[in-house]
């Protein structure tokens, strides 16, 4: 039973290109995952793994404080949503090429992607 919000979805089968969309999809969250880890160290790295010209702890801590943070917290909040974005477009494109439970339940995830 799959059941989100308003769906509820008893004892269907995935035909074959709805498994295969669920590997994609899988896919999809795995590199989400991995872009949004990437983006955390990101700024570390920036901060302390690029040669600097200045390299006294006072001059290290200024370049900590001058990084501009609100741009990474953008990034992070950008990779989510191109994710998500892209789990919709897969449920979606399913939701039109399927009928009956299997639509009905790619119609939960496209809704839950948005």
């Amino acid at each position: 039973m799959a059941r989100l919000g308003m769906c509820d979805i008893n004892n269907f089968k995935l035909g074959p290109k709805s498994k295969r969309a669920i590997s994609d999809i899988r896919e999809v969250i795995d590199q989400g995952n991995l872009l949004a880890g990437v983006l955390a160290a990101t700024p570390f790295y920036y901060i302390f793994g690029t040669p600097s010209v200045t390299t006294s702890p006072f001059e290290k801590l200024i370049t900590v404080r001058d990084h501009d943070w609100s741009t990474f917290a953008k990034a992070m909040s950008g990779a989510g949503k191109t994710t998500r974005n892209r789990v919709f477009m897969i449920a979606y494109e399913q939701e039109i090429f399927t009928t009956g439970d299997e639509q009905r339940f790619w119609n939960c995830v496209s809704e839950a992607a948005k």
